[in-house]
């Protein structure tokens, strides 16, 4: 069974979901008992403004398919971004200690995890939100917040926990990056999607599907460390070898636009070659 943080009239409640299972099936240690991703639901749908957006990212391909839920909607000024923000990054950490996790922060997102900082460390589920100015002309009143959770639905746990690696999470080592408490709460302290360069050995099954398709249309996002605008570059399949796709790219975006409200062309050559590991890009057309 599955339960999750309810909000109504500000009052903080323990609902109990059925998780389609008998009353007699045994608790799975590896799946949370409260659900991260129903409450984020809830949060949602607290007030006409956050309900007003819109699911973004959908993944057609595991394990984002599987794992992942992205949402995006226009606050209705900065100060209520950042209270929305920390009202969330709270409601992570509740629904984190009633799962008796501990929250590490990293570079991709704030992930629940048992062990913490051991090498018995394992996932549990993470949040990660975010506002940006960016489409200002969009979003007239406010910035734009974008909140992502990424949490185990029913697979065992040696599955999981490859799927959550593929997705950002960064087992347990001397050499990994976090950040500390005070950086989550900046708008801007997580990386936009989770670094490929960390684990360049991993593939998805997108991965697979662009590396043997010559003439797929796929992008790729970069956005330079410490900086919070990036860039999509879109282009054609050209050639794979060696593990590395390479593109002609022929057109660059502002911003992810995985995420973005709409697509804005920057300035940019007519053609280009980008070489690049496979797990780097993504199906976009």
């Amino acid at each position: 069974m599955l339960k999750h943080f309810h909000f109504q009239s500000s009052i903080v409640l323990f609902i109990l979901f059925l998780a389609g299972c008998s009353s007699t099936s045994e608790t799975r240690p590896d799946l949370p008992e409260y659900s991260f991703l129903d409450s984020t639901k809830s949060f949602l749908e607290l007030n006409s403004t956050r309900s007003n957006g819109a699911v973004v990212d959908k993944g057609n391909f595991y394990p984002k398919s599987a794992y992942s839920f992205s949402y995006r909607y226009c606050a209705n000024s900065v100060q209520q971004a950042k209270n929305d923000i920390a009202e969330y990054l709270a409601l992570a950490k509740r629904t984190c200690d009633a799962n008796i996790g501990t929250l590490v922060h990293q570079e991709t997102a704030s992930w629940c995890v048992y062990n913490a900082n051991t090498v018995e460390e394992r996932p549990i589920f993470s949040a990660r939100i975010s506002s940006t100015e960016l489409w200002a002309d969009l979003c007239l009143d406010g910035p734009f917040v974008t909140l992502r959770v990424i949490e185990n639905t029913n697979a065992p746990s040696n599955e999981w926990l490859g799927a959550a690696q593929i997705l950002g999470y960064q087992p347990y080592s001397i050499h990994r990056t976090l950040i500390s408490d005070n950086d989550v709460l900046g708008s801007t302290a997580y990386t936009s999607q989770p670094n490929v360069t960390v684990q360049p050995q991993v593939w998805t099954e997108e991965s697979q599907f662009i590396y043997t398709n010559k003439g797929q249309t796929v992008c790729l996002f970069e956005q330079p460390k410490g900086s919070s605008l990036g860039h999509t570059y879109q282009g054609t399949v050209m050639q794979a070898y060696k593990g590395r796709v390479k593109v002609l790219a022929t057109a660059k975006f502002k911003g992810d636009i995985r995420i973005a409200p709409a697509l804005e062309r920057v300035d940019w050559y007519s053609e280009a070659y980008i070489d690049a590991a496979a797990n780097s890009w993504f199906v976009c057309g």
